[in-house]
């Protein structure tokens, strides 16, 4: 099961920290209101209500406007994290939106390039960078527990960093409606140690052997 409250990697991490941020600040507001709601009940009806009016105008503005700019804060600075530029040594994975499936194409330096559909796999503890296509209409690439969603954009190409944290099999979809067959674009990701990745690699990129039976 992939959550995005159950992060596996970065910067999933950050985004679950933004969101339990963001639910403390709403029980913040929401508590500010309430209280101002009995304090206008229980004031006084005559003298002090051009008083009170002015305590209430002051109190409504000033904390939801104190809360969200703090919100707001913590939100942008989670933006350099995500968009930084990849390091020299980062796995490339190319991911193209289909009508309705994903083709998943891995660029490595010292192997063949493969192709695979709707599933990939990923070495623990190292960064990779998904180039992100379509051709066709907008698709939304998302996998909860790894990061944040990034459109696919037809004619540009979007980049998306990502490092797993731990291993595991994490589910994958389109965040965006892209067509009557949307619900089946899904996908795998499994994240393992790197001597499995290495080893998964040489298997997908090794030359078939023809048999010598007729």
């Amino acid at each position: 099961m992939s959550s995005a409250l159950n992060p596996a990697g970065s910067p999933a991490d950050g985004i679950a920290v933004l969101f339990w941020w963001m639910a403390a600040g709403a029980v913040l507001i929401w508590i500010g209101v309430l209280a101002l709601a009995i304090y206008a009940v229980r004031a006084a009806p005559n003298e002090a209500r051009e008083h009170q009016a002015k305590r209430l105008i002051l109190a409504g503005a000033a904390i939801p406007t104190v809360v969200l700019a703090v919100l707001l804060a913590y939100g942008l600075l989670l933006l350099p994290r995500m968009l930084q530029p990849a390091a020299p040594d980062t796995l490339r994975v190319r991911v193209q939106g289909e009508q309705w499936w994903w083709r998943i194409r891995y660029q490595l330096p010292d192997a063949p390039a493969f192709v695979l559909a709707n599933e990939i796999r990923l070495p623990v503890g190292r960064q990779v960078e998904f180039l992100l296509e379509s051709d066709n209409v907008i698709h939304s690439f998302w996998v909860p527990s790894l990061g944040g969603k990034m459109d696919l954009i037809p004619g540009r190409t979007n980049r998306l960093l990502l490092r797993p944290t731990r291993t595991g099999t994490f589910a994958g979809m389109c965040a965006e409606f892209c067509g009557r067959a949307h619900a089946t674009m899904r996908l795998t990701v499994i994240v393992v140690p790197e001597d499995d990745f290495d080893r998964w690699v040489a298997a997908q990129t090794a030359v078939p052997v023809a048999s010598a039976t007729p």
